[in-house]
């Protein structure tokens, strides 16, 4: 069992190979009582090896929620130095052909189990908030793709960006009560958040015939993405050389993070369009044509 006395953070969604394993073990290397959570423990037993505590936690919940915040506070005396909402689930489909159900069941996940975790363990924060210690901090994972059209992928888009609205507006709203919020804009990270297998336009999809390179684009990130364990690292080093309320709020890391980030600063954002269309194949003639075919197409079925 870890110290008491050591800061602690608790991170959500640190399965095998997420980027919430690589954060829990590179916040433990720096000294931290980590807490981390997973809906099956299962996952997590490389890092219970290393000394991390785990346990379950379904942010879709509230049984579960409540349970694990009892268990926190018995085990913490009922504080909490850092919230890590990185919990977050994937769902990419055409945005007018999306399954709602699947969906509302990745905004449950992405944005509602967040809003759920933050208002559960919100006393935990205010009970380490002293004018001796550093503030208590609450960490949320956003995305790029918040500030990016990251084509057949909308849903997810539009969860993320309202991760991004509430983290930023809780900031404000929490700074007056000594507790820091943190956004960070992921990046392209080699977790198997996205994979080419889990892409299926389905064959009366009027987009079928950009599949092929929404599959292509799967593989590519795969491939030339940022690895978790470095992505967990330049995090950290920022989290904590910029540990005071007003400083280091915003955090970029991840491939493509500093340029959708520069972009974004200077006002390019249309530019974007061209290499999220490229990156599919909608910048092919062909590819647009058979796609505007189909649609008329299926006005006459009607």
């Amino acid at each position: 069992m870890s110290s008491p006395s050591k800061r602690s953070v608790l991170i959500t969604g640190c399965s095998a190979g997420s980027s919430g394993h690589a954060l829990a073990l590179e916040f433990a290397n720096r000294g931290m009582r980590v807490f981390a959570t997973a809906r099956s423990t299962k996952s997590l037993s490389q890092l219970e090896a290393k000394g991390i505590e785990i346990l379950p936690l379904d942010v879709t919940s509230a049984e579960s929620i409540a349970e694990l915040k009892a268990e926190i506070t018995k085990r913490t005396g009922g504080k909490l130095d850092i919230l890590f909402n990185n919990a977050g689930t994937m769902y990419e489909a055409p945005a007018v052909e999306a399954d709602i159900v699947r969906v509302r069941q990745m905004f449950d996940t992405n944005v509602f189990g967040l809003f759920d975790m933050t208002q559960a363990f919100l006393s935990l924060l205010l009970a380490s908030v002293s004018e001796s210690r550093l503030p208590p901090t609450i960490i949320n994972t956003s995305s790029i793709v918040s500030r990016v059209p990251f084509l057949f992928s909308a849903n997810y888009n539009a969860s993320k960006a309202a991760v991004t609205s509430y983290s930023d507006t809780l900031r404000l709203e929490l700074a007056p009560l000594g507790i820091k919020v943190v956004t960070l804009f992921m990046g392209e990270v080699s977790t198997g958040l996205m994979l080419p297998d889990n892409i299926s336009f389905g064959a009366d999809s009027l987009y079928i015939d950009a599949e092929a390179g929404v599959q292509e684009r799967s593989r590519s990130h795969t491939a030339k993405s940022m690895k978790p364990d470095e992505f967990a690292h330049q995090v950290a080093l920022q989290i904590f050389s910029n540990p005071a309320i007003g400083k280091g709020e915003y955090v970029w890391k991840g491939t493509l993070a500093t340029l959708v980030w520069f972009l974004n600063a200077v006002g390019f954002r249309k530019i974007f369009d061209a290499s999220s269309e490229g990156a599919v194949g909608l910048s092919k003639g062909t590819v647009r044509k058979a796609i505007y075919d189909k649609g008329q197409r299926s006005i006459r079925r009607e």
